[in-house]
């Protein structure tokens, strides 16, 4: 029996390797199955609070002004004297379209992940004294879920990939001064991994399948300052720490001509959560006006160190050069009346990932956000808001190798549009 190679232009007979380097050329086999494939994922705070929509992510570690803030900054919890929630949710457009160029040597159709995306969140604040706070949210910042379809050019990279990360977070902070308040939380993480692609039969005619599928709990910090220099300013700092994903499974082949149910088993796949950091500000210019911004740095390079082994060998580990991102945002805040508040901001966050090195199964470039959004307090203690963003990446081009050959083409206008509902009780 031989066992094809093909991005290596390699054939190596299988019944005379040990089985050291099989177990070697496995590794990288699956290597390069999943460079490309299933390492690609972003932190988006519109999932993580709906009410941060309508600031397309601009200083959320700032602002404090709802429960959300349990996630967003732990430290803000010391702002409520009474108890506080939030809850909502909304859908995800993505419109991530791929055409083909004349370099590209794979057949099939031109690409779309075109489609929608539920989320949702929860955040809940209880005051222990004026001093302690205690909180809980629940949410999921953390992934992408795209399907490209079974007859696309990348097909090989992947056909459909989720990843996600749900988390349940309970949530201490304590005012230390009238002007200084820290908080932290413990993200109870479990993370998510489905991934399809298709696998090139050396002869035969059609495609065989692969598919992973696992999921792995991690506890991820998340720790918070807030600072209070005057009684219309604040200053948030929010870090996340990393947190590794470790996912385990026998990959499960179907309708491929060699036996690889067999030949790979015990996949251990390692993915990073990066660490993150974000500075807010929030600034009370008079009784109708508000400002915010932020800057913020998040270190996608380590989560581009993906590690694999398989049936217990020691762990390959592919560097998909990704690059670490930074962040800067603006927004402005309107009181227009003692019931309706409008909302808008910007940001911008530099490419994780570019030419080459882009993921085939979920792109990444630079991302431009423009969001807006309204608030209607309906009562006293009651709430509800309406938020859209959109989350512009352009076009963006992809030059790669893939299993079946040269994968090389555009994805075209590409864009992620969130649309959020929720309501607060305060």
């Amino acid at each position: 029996m031989n066992v094809y190679l093909k991005k290596m232009n390699l054939l190596i007979p299988y019944s005379s390797c040990s089985n050291k380097l099989t177990r070697g050329l496995t590794a990288l086999l699956l290597t390069l199955f999943t460079s490309h494939g299933y390492a690609s994922a972003l932190y988006i705070p519109e999932t993580a609070n709906p009410a941060d929509t309508a600031f397309a992510g601009a200083g959320v570690a700032g602002r404090a002004q709802d429960a959300g803030t349990v996630f967003s900054n732990p430290a803000g919890m010391t702002r409520f004297k009474d108890t506080a929630m939030l809850a909502g949710g909304g859908l995800i457009f993505l419109h991530i379209p791929f055409n083909p160029d004349f370099a590209n040597t794979i057949p099939g159709t031109d690409g779309s992940a075109t489609g929608f995306v539920p989320f949702g969140s929860f955040a809940y604040i209880y005051p222990v004294s004026d001093q302690l706070k205690l909180g809980i949210s629940f949410q999921n910042n953390f992934g992408l879920s795209l399907d490209w379809g079974t007859n696309w050019v990348g097909r090989y990279t992947a056909t459909q990939a989720t990843i996600a990360a749900p988390q349940l977070q309970p949530t201490i902070a304590y005012k230390v001064t009238d002007w200084l308040s820290v908080g932290a939380g413990a993200g109870l993480t479990l993370g998510y991994l489905d991934a399809k692609l298709r696998v090139k039969n050396p002869t035969l005619p059609g495609d065989g399948k692969m598919e992973i599928e696992d999921t792995d709990f991690a506890v991820q910090g998340n720790f918070g300052i807030m600072l209070n220099p005057t009684e219309s300013t604040r200053i948030g700092l929010r870090y996340l720490t990393e947190t590794k994903l470790d996912f385990k499974d026998d990959p499960h082949f179907s309708r491929t001509e060699l036996p690889l149910t067999n030949l790979i088993n015990d996949l251990d796949l390692g993915m990073k959560m990066p660490q993150s950091v974000m500075l807010g500000v929030f600034h009370d210019i008079n009784d109708k006006w508000a400002v915010l911004g932020s800057v913020g740095w998040e270190e996608w390079s380590r989560f581009g160190h993906v590690e694999v082994s398989v049936d217990g060998s020691p762990d390959v580990t592919t560097d998909l050069k990704y690059e670490n991102t930074y962040h800067v945002g603006i927004g402005a805040q309107y009181q227009y009346d003692s019931k309706w508040r409008y909302s808008a901001g910007y940001s911008y966050d530099s490419a994780l990932s570019k030419g080459k090195h882009r993921s085939a199964a979920i792109p990444m470039g630079e991302m431009s956000r423009f969001g807006g959004g309204v608030e209607y307090k309906k009562r006293s203690d009651l709430t509800v808001g309406a938020a859209m963003d959109i989350m512009w990446e352009g076009d963006l081009s992809l030059n790669g190798s893939s299993n079946g050959g040269t994968l090389s083409g555009e994805y075209e206008n590409v864009f992620l549009a969130f649309f959020a509902v929720y309501a607060k009780w305060q």
